[in-house]
């Protein structure tokens, strides 16, 4: 019996993801390819892997796999880290928001570390506006920011766009007669101006009950019924619904870009840029 090494990649990103379809967008592949790849593996092995429903999850004898599997995965990571070593030197400032799921922006990082040792990173987290302002300022070489999508400019990356839509608690409901509670991320939001000027057109008032930086703390209180909060269809869990009054309030379309500056270390720059953007951009299918 031989493993292949991406095959069980593939089986541990079904089973992080619950479907092939995301698993796909995780590995840069399309649906079909990693369907068959877990195909196969189970052919391989003699056994099913994975329980196939609404949902994906793994069977025992997957989840024994992957426990051996998670091992091979990062001993062959590593091995090819090291063999790939570069000796390129210098300093990359990198600014990002915090909207990267799953620790995808850390695991890439983490590579790149292992690959290129000499090269030493500074990362900071703040909210897409501030972070747009540590670029243009010269504070961060690259940023990794949400924007509106009609501010895309040519030479940014784009890693998805997504249609903005405001959304509460499935157990609250709230009437735009009324003034509408407002869940915010607070100064910083770069769509905050065009969220509060949607509610203007509809005729509503609001009031804001809690401003919060943090995606986390955001989700919380709409889940808690405090109020409604314009999200993107990923942040968006399943304790929310949309609210009857979105086409009255239209928002615009995001985009997570990759975005860089004039400074830095051109060569270290553009080795993270490459990393970035092989690990982080949405291939849709």
């Amino acid at each position: 019996m031989k493993l292949d090494v991406e095959s069980l990649r593939a089986l541990r990103a079904v089973v992080q993801t619950g479907t092939f379809t995301e698993a796909g967008v995780q590995l840069g592949m399309t649906q079909s390819a990693i369907s068959w790849k877990i195909k196969r593996l189970e052919e391989r092995v003699g056994m099913d892997l994975v329980k196939r429903g609404s949902e994906i999850e793994a069977t025992p004898d997957g989840r024994d796999l992957l426990q051996y599997g998670n091992r091979m995965l990062e001993a062959h990571d590593e091995a090819v880290a090291h063999l790939s070593r570069s000796d390129l030197e210098g300093v990359i400032r990198l600014g990002t928001n915090e909207d990267l799921r799953g620790g995808a922006l850390a695991d890439v990082l983490a590579r790149f570390g292992r690959m290129y040792s000499q090269v030493r990173l500074q990362v900071r987290v703040e909210l897409s506006g501030i972070v747009r302002e540590w670029l243009d300022d010269g504070a961060v070489d690259i940023a990794v920011v949400q924007i509106e999508a009609s501010d895309v400019r040519p030479d940014d990356v784009v890693l998805w766009t997504e249609q903005l839509a405001w959304v509460h608690s499935d157990e609250h409901i709230f009437p735009i007669a009324d003034p509408v509670p407002v869940v915010s991320f607070g100064p910083g939001l770069v769509y905050l101006e065009t969220a509060e000027e949607s509610l203007k057109r509809s005729g509503a008032t609001w009031r804001t009950v809690l401003e919060c930086p943090m995606l986390s703390g955001v989700q919380a209180a709409v889940e808690a019924g405090l109020g409604i909060a314009a999200l993107n269809p990923r942040n968006i869990t399943e304790r929310m619904v949309t609210w009857e009054h979105n086409s009255k309030t239209p928002l615009p379309e995001l985009s997570e870009v990759i975005r860089t500056g004039p400074g830095g270390d051109a060569e270290a720059q553009t080795a993270l840029l490459e990393a970035l953007t092989t690990a982080l951009v949405e291939q849709r299918t």
